[in-house]
């Protein structure tokens, strides 16, 4: 099949326009709208068939129906939420000028209240990973600072991790 000749010249200006930078906030919003949706679809599919056979009872329409009603309700909050995101990171860094920290505080908040604030399942699920996540991450972070004691567990074990960085190995520990 020949390629018609105007193609080239097609794939030259998408290219030319996909590289200005004026259009770099509105093209990181659609990228991820696409890649909230396409990771929904991946993390909620294989739980959810896994989940609905395991403990759903109905006919085999009825649990492909709730295998694709929760894949779709999952796949379009994550896009929805990277969307929105997106879209008031730009906003704040368009109107101050400049990109600060609270920028990404403050779309995740707003974004969050609005697409994971319904009272479903989904959101649910969603709503305890996040909030394990943040609490985890503030308790390694108060250990670091100092405001905690490290756990008691860590230090009785064989093994004791150096520091939380990731670039640094195990190393054994002496227990007497």
């Amino acid at each position: 099949m020949a390629v018609p000749p105007q193609l080239p010249a097609l794939l030259h200006a998408v290219n030319a326009l996909l590289r200005k930078r004026r259009y770099h906030a509105a093209l990181a919003m659609l990228k991820g709208f696409r890649n909230g949706a396409v990771y929904g679809a991946k993390i909620r599919a294989p739980h959810a068939l896994v989940m609905t056979f395991l403990f759903r009872s109905g006919s085999f329409q009825d649990k492909l129906w709730t295998i694709l009603q929760a894949t779709y309700t999952h796949s379009r909050n994550l896009a929805c939420f990277v969307f929105t995101y997106k879209g008031l990171c730009a906003l704040q860094s368009h109107v101050q000028g400049d990109t600060y920290q609270v920028h990404s505080f403050l779309a995740a908040f707003i974004g969050s209240l609005l697409v994971f604030g319904d009272n479903n399942n989904i959101n649910s699920q969603i709503n305890m990973y996040l909030l394990s996540r943040v609490l985890f991450a503030l308790c390694r972070l108060g250990v670091e600072k100092g405001y905690i004691p490290e756990p008691r567990l860590l230090q009785t074990l064989p093994v004791r991790l150096v520091s939380a960085d990731r670039r640094t190995r195990a190393r054994p520990h002496r227990l007497f």
